[in-house]
């Protein structure tokens, strides 16, 4: 497994637009005049945050950029490299525009549109003799003990559902185990499918789950990636029925891959009314009969759903890869509303009172009209998608970030920041929320450019001051951590891992 998330894809789209370009040096400069630290500050919607650019030119005229941007912990990362091209006034290096005043020697102009989609973001730079990094504060908060730990042997990517006194866990493997919530004791462990197909190609191992499981009146389902729904039975696995829901298995991209779609997760199923609400890969959103999983309404979104819809009032809401979040009749799965948030929307939304609260992958957080779609407010979280499905309590969400590494706590009814918590590493999955924590899973990959680390963290829910922690051992390569969503249940703590394990802590 390789993670490539938001920085280090952009900074590959970068590198490859601009590396070793063609264009001659112009008359009136050259690289070595502008090599060295130019820092200064990106503003966006009024608010600014600090950048340095350091160029570095060699024998040939070309110039190595790297990028140092304290928001996402980045200290003198290459990006890019390219030979400037002088026009009057102003110089281009790769994909960076500059007016250039070579006597007050400054640098102005917009961040590219592969480090900041949707946005034009203007970037001043001043030539520097230095830029330093602020100290990042190291995690003071003591190291948790499990209660205990369970190993399932295969990657669990989404986390863990709590239901009945039982953790149930979905794996890499296809297979669902049952772990009994005070001991840590395998109950059953159940194979869904068989080998995984796609086209003509067959993988001997069974297609991977990245749902959490959902019980409800006594069943349990999960969507696998060979595009089948299984129903099982709570007490021993076996199963009930299962219905395809998308008519090819997923293929998962790897991460390095151009046309990867960093598609981690897939979509829990949702009960409600008596209805089975599920999206799929393919764009569909739909409504199923619990008793056999039959179609009762189909609607087709314009690309993959990717996590669950929320269901209120009546309405059943979720966002898609398409940019949309929608709105339907929870009966007749009529469209209501649909908003174009400019970014792909991977997550689930939060309904609180007459808000609609989600993230995308242009760096917004929006607060939506339940009644209408309109945007009632907006937060930008800096060089960072918003992959974490926010979670409510008492009127505020509490949601993770990506390479923003951060753990965020907002006013849900206007979209005031109220604190912000370092966590080193990416929190995707939602925050599990008690009276007094939040609790977050984050992960990394070794030799991430960003030094990021997999934990789990206790917040206190008030002010977002780390109470405990628990670090994930670091493997020789690859990724490693916590990438899904905690679980609460039988006063404790459930989280699962990449290295196949499950652990319960006290709160």
């Amino acid at each position: 497994m390789r993670f490539l998330p938001t920085i280090a894809l952009v900074m590959l789209a970068l590198a490859a637009v601009a590396a070793d370009s063609p264009s001659p040096v112009g008359p009136v400069g050259t690289a070595s005049e502008l090599a060295g630290t130019w820092a200064g500050t990106v503003e966006h919607d009024g608010e600014t945050q600090p950048v340095a650019l350091s160029f570095s030119a060699d024998t040939a005229g070309r110039i190595t950029i790297a990028l140092s941007m304290p928001v996402v912990h980045l200290d003198r990362a290459p990006i890019a490299r390219a030979r400037p091209v002088f026009r009057g006034d102003s110089v281009q290096i790769g994909q960076f525009a500059f007016a250039y005043d070579a006597r007050a020697k400054t640098l102005n102009g917009v961040v590219p549109a592969g480090l900041i989609p949707v946005y034009s973001l203007p970037l001043a730079l001043h030539k520097v003799e230095r830029f330093d990094m602020p100290e990042r504060p190291a995690i003071t908060a003591p190291e948790a003990v499990p209660v205990w730990t369970y190993e399932a042997n295969t990657p669990l990517w989404a986390g863990p559902t709590f239901a009945g006194g039982v953790v149930y866990v979905g794996g890499q493997d296809g297979s669902i185990h049952a772990i009994d919530a005070r001991t840590g004791t395998r109950l059953w462990a159940a194979a869904t499918g068989g080998p995984m197909r796609i086209g003509t190609r067959r993988w001997g191992a069974p297609a991977p789950i990245r749902v959490r499981p959902v019980l409800a009146d006594g069943v349990l389902y999960a969507q696998v990636d060979d595009g089948w729904l299984y129903a099982l039975a709570v007490k021993d696995g076996k199963r009930r029925w299962r219905v395809r829901i998308v008519d090819q298995p997923i293929e998962r991209l790897p991460f390095d891959q151009p046309a990867s779609r960093f598609d981690r997760f897939g979509s829990d199923v949702v009960m409600n009314a008596g209805r089975l609400y599920v999206g799929t890969h393919d764009g569909k959103l739909l409504a199923l009969d619990p008793v056999d999983g039959h179609t009762l309404w189909e609607f087709k979104a314009g690309d993959a759903i990717l996590a669950a819809p929320a269901i209120a009032g009546g309405k059943v809401v979720f966002g898609s890869y398409d940019h949309f979040v929608y709105a339907l009749d929870a009966v007749t799965g009529r469209q209501l509303w649909k908003r174009d948030t400019q970014g792909a929307v991977v997550s689930t939304p939060a309904i609180a009172d007459d808000k609609v609260v989600v993230g995308n992958r242009c760096y917004d957080l929006l607060g939506l009209d339940l009644g209408t779609g309109d945007v009632a407010w907006k937060r930008y979280i800096w060089m960072s998608w918003v992959e974490s499905s926010a979670a409510l309590f008492g009127g505020t969400a509490y949601v993770g970030s990506s390479d923003a590494a951060a753990v965020y706590a907002f006013d849900a009814a206007s979209g005031r920041r109220v604190w912000a918590t370092d966590v080193f590493g990416w929190s995707w999955g939602q925050p599990a929320v008690t009276a007094e924590r939040v609790y977050a899973g984050t992960s990394s990959q070794v030799g991430y450019l960003a030094h990021h680390q997999g934990a789990v963290f206790a917040l206190d829910r008030a002010t977002g001051k780390a109470v405990w922690r628990f670090s994930a051992s670091a493997p020789d390569s690859g990724a490693y951590g916590f990438p899904g969503s905690p679980a609460l249940g039988a006063d404790h703590v459930f989280v699962s891992g990449l290295d196949g394990r499950v652990h319960a802590f006290r709160p």
